[in-house]
Formats: C-alpha cells, sequence, structure tokens
C-alpha cells in the first residue's frame, strides 16, 4: 500500500480569494457588527443593496505579507506576521469623544463616510446616516488619513517584534493606491528580515559584548544607526564622518528594570519612537545623555559615550538617578542622595502610576521644579501589565520634611 504524503508543515497560509458577492457578505456583517457595537440605538440601521455594494468599493485591504525576493524567510514566519499585523489592526488607534476605535474600524467608517456623502445619495438618508453615528460623524478620514493610520498599524508591528539583539524586520507597502476607477486600498507588502550583529569591545580593561544599534523601517531597509561627527565634535576628534551605534546589554536591561511598565514590545517601540526624533545632549564629562520620554514626557536618558570611532550606549538611568541634571536638582531641591532613590522606589515608572498629584501637593511641586514633573502627567495613561508596584510616598514625603533624619520602625516596616 503507497504511504501517505505527510502534509507540509512550512506552508505559508494562503486563502482562496473570495468571489465579489461572496466578499459583499462578509464585510456586510462587519459593517452591520461594527454599527451594532460603536453605536447602540434602538433600531438597526439598514442599508440598500446599492449603498452596501457601494461602500465595499472603498473596503481596505491587507493580506499577509510576502518575503523579499533572495531572503529566506520562512512559510510560518510569514504567517506569523501577518497575524500580528492583524492583530495591531484590532487594538485602539484613535480616541475620539472618549470612544477607542481600531484601525480596521475606522476603514469601516471610512466606507461608511464615502456612502454617506456620495453624490446619490438623498439629502434625507445622509441626515439619517451623519444623526446615526453621532460625534462620530466629525473624526477626519480622507484617504490619505485614512492610510496613515494603516502604515501606523505596521510600524507598530515591525517595532514591536525587532530586537537589537535578535533580528529587525522592514516593510516595504509595494502598493498602495486608491484608483478613482476602483477605490479599494490595498497595502501590499514584502518583509524584510536584517540579523542582529555583535562585537566585543574593551572598556576600561574589560572585554564587553555590544550590539550593533539597529531600528526597524517602514517602505525602507533597516535604519544601520549612525551618528554624525560634527554633531559630537566636543567629545569627538577622529577623522570619521559618521560613528557607528553599538548598545550594550546592560542599556536594555535598564531600561526594562526602569519602565517596568512596558511589556517587550512596548519597550522596543520607546526604543524606535525615542531614535525616529533624537534628542541628545553632551556633558562636560564626555558623556552623552540621549533623552527617553513616554507619551510626550521625559522620563529618562539613555547614557552613551565615544569609544575609539563608536558611539557606545552603555546605560539607562531613570529621570529621578541622582546622576541626571533633573536627579541632581532633586538632591538640591530636598536632600535625597543617591541611596535613597532606589530606597524610597522612586527609579522606576510603576511608582508613579499609583500617584494622585493632588494628594501630594508639596512632594508633586518639588519634582515639578526638579524638572521632573512629567512622571506625574503620566498617571493616567494605560500600559500593557498585570501588577503594579507599590510605592510608600507618605514615608518619603515625612522622610523629606524631617530633613533626612532617622525613618522610624513603622516607615520602614510599610515600605
Amino acid at each position: 500500500m503507497a504511504k501517505k504524503k505527510k502534509k507540509g508543515k512550512n506552508k505559508q497560509v494562503i486563502r482562496k480569494p473570495l468571489t465579489r458577492k461572496e466578499g459583499i457578505k462578509v464585510f456586510e456583517k462587519k459593517m452591520y457588527e461594527f454599527l451594532i457595537n460603536k453605536f447602540p440605538h434602538k433600531y438597526e440601521l439598514r442599508f440598500t443593496q446599492k449603498e452596501m455594494k457601494y461602500m465595499y468599493i472603498y473596503r481596505i485591504v491587507v493580506p499577509n505579507p510576502v518575503k523579499t525576493e533572495g531572503q529566506n524567510t520562512s512559510a510560518n514566519e510569514l504567517n506569523r506576521i501577518g497575524h500580528i499585523i492583524q492583530k495591531k489592526l484590532r487594538e485602539p488607534m484613535l480616541c475620539h469623544d472618549g470612544e477607542w476605535y481600531s484601525t480596521i474600524e475606522l476603514g469601516l467608517l471610512y466606507c461608511y463616510f464615502n456612502n454617506m456623502n456620495n453624490n446619490n445619495t438623498t439629502p434625507q438618508r445622509r441626515m439619517e446616516l451623519w444623526q446615526y453615528i453621532g460625534s462620530a460623524s466629525k473624526i477626519e478620514l480622507s484617504p490619505d488619513q485614512i492610510t496613515m493610520h494603516y502604515v501606523a498599524a505596521f510600524r507598530k508591528t515591525v517595532t514591536a517584534i525587532s530586537s537589537v539583539r535578535n533580528m529587525i524586520y522592514s516593510l516595504d507597502l509595494r502598493e498602495t493606491y486608491c484608483d478613482p476607477n476602483n477605490p479599494a486600498l490595498e497595502f501590499g507588502h514584502r518583509l524584510g528580515v536584517g540579523y542582529a550583529s555583535k562585537k566585543s569591545i574593551d572598556i576600561n580593561g574589560n572585554s564587553r559584548l555590544v550590539y550593533r544599534f539597529v531600528l526597524p523601517r517602514i517602505h525602507n531597509e533597516p535604519w544601520y544607526g549612525q551618528m554624525y561627527a560634527s554633531d559630537l565634535k566636543e567629545v569627538y576628534s577622529g577623522n570619521k564622518k559618521m560613528l557607528d551605534i553599538y548598545i550594550q546589554s546592560h542599556a536594555l536591561e535598564r531600561l526594562r528594570e526602569r519602565l517596568d511598565l512596558l511589556d517587550e514590545e512596548a519597550i522596543n517601540y520607546a526604543i524606535y519612537e525615542n531614535f525616529d526624533a533624537l534628542q541628545f545632549t553632551i556633558l562636560s564629562n564626555g558623556y552623552i545623555l540621549i533623552t527617553i520620554k513616554l507619551f510626550q514626557c521625559k522620563v529618562g536618558y539613555f547614557i552613551a559615550n565615544i569609544i575609539k570611532d563608536d558611539f557606545v550606549i552603555r546605560t539607562f538611568l531613570f529621570i529621578t538617578h541622582a546622576t541626571t541634571p533633573e536627579g541632581d536638582k532633586l538632591k538640591e531641591i530636598c536632600g535625597l542622595g543617591r541611596n535613597d532613590v532606589p530606597y524610597w522606589k522612586i527609579d522606576r515608572l510603576s511608582t508613579f502610576m499609583n500617584v494622585d498629584a493632588e494628594q501630594y501637593p508639596k512632594l508633586s511641586a518639588m519634582f515639578e521644579e526638579a524638572g521632573c514633573g512629567d512622571l506625574f502627567k503620566l498617571h493616567n495613561e494605560e500600559f500593557s501589565v498585570e501588577a503594579m508596584q507599590t510605592a510608600n510616598l507618605d514615608g518619603l514625603r515625612d522622610y523629606i520634611k524631617s530633613g533626612k533624619q532617622e525613618v522610624s520602625d513603622e516607615v520602614l516596616e510599610s515600605s
């Protein structure tokens, strides 16, 4: 008896294209589910067949990525990335009037708007459609704007899954079009993969492993980080015009420890976002502070220096650390020393998520004066975490008030 052939385990999932009739049926179901969930009414809005067909032609199509020619990206990997993209498209993207919309929901709203503003739609019907979605009618969704939202989801995907210690991804959007004769917006994308590179360098007489600093990109190959030597004249006098950026594992571990509310994906995205709009300061001791922000609020610094002809990121310091400009100011204002910051747990993000600035007005005022006030602005932001660390801020307040005198046993036990 002939043996049955085993099914391949490494085949990319390629869905059979739907017929137009099947596609409209699937689209119709998604549209009604969206409207019922987002805009509950006593009555259900219904569309004519003509309206549904008109909205369907404005649909947004996102197939699985394909591999870049010449790269040996497995089908399993392409399927995995495709799944992550779909997940990102379903995550909250835009908040309007207190309601969050995912990218896919914005895509459905885009189709709805096109039908509402169709020249063949009567004024009475247009008014009905406009009133049904309430304040959502004020959301601006031109072809360029909806494209921007989808590209943002793609960017979140590649930044979240890329790691300088493993692999760095890029997505080349090879087709993005909005043809008046066929206005369906389709995103075809090729996945590119870059692999981490590392080397050993001598730091203070010790051999240390560093990773080439590489960031993911949309539309382009991964960015191999470099700094202009002309921007570093205060600390570099060599002959190179560009200095390659490297990063120690220690810096990545410290970043993860101090920004302890962020999961791996959020950490990767934070690194990308801050280097996409790089801000740095050169100190008199030769070190370079690279500003790290979350939600436009400063939370700390990568610390770097020049080693031979390389720009090396050595560690990460939370903004309250004694050797940062803000930490130094904090010490000057309230007398907090190097060991006080970790003792009172004010050297990590989670501490400040449990703080209501109104409950500690004098404490928050001191942090504001020191330049750390942004930390209290993060109080209402959401982070992907299961648990949050509790800090004894009542004890810290009393500690500062007493002029750093001996802390009572009760305070120590509760810290």
